[in-house]
């Protein structure tokens, strides 16, 4: 699971991120702070992804014989939830850290109800 000091870091950075956005104008962000600001992003769009996938694979299990449909059936059913979008929203929109926690567990519940779903079928 997700350490607190990483989390911390994650929540110190959105907040950087938001203070940034109301008191720099975008245009210095994007032109005289370019590099910092596109550090920050990357750094966010990184913690975030790893924060997702902590969350959602932990405790799972795929029969490795089983793996390519499962992997294809959570790849589809994840992009048609349009969660990823939220989360990318709930980053660099609302920096919103509790809300990216909260979208990482309703991915859980999609990817897990997938691979449990699966095995009760092929039982």
């Amino acid at each position: 699971m997700i350490e607190e000091t990483y989390m911390n870091e994650y929540r110190f950075l959105l907040d950087r991120l938001k203070r940034n956005r109301e008191n720099v104008p975008l245009e210095l962000l994007t032109t005289k702070y370019q590099k910092s600001y596109n550090q920050l992003k990357e750094k966010l769009r990184s913690m975030t992804k790893e924060i997702l996938q902590d969350i959602v694979l932990s405790n799972l299990q795929i029969e490795r014989i089983q793996a390519k449909g499962k992997y294809m059936e959570i790849i589809t059913a994840i992009r048609e939830s349009g969660i990823l979008e939220k989360v990318s929203h709930a980053v660099f929109h609302q920096q919103d850290a509790d809300l990216v926690l909260e979208y990482a567990g309703q991915l859980r519940e999609i990817v897990h109800r997938i691979v449990e779903g699966r095995e009760e079928n092929a039982s």
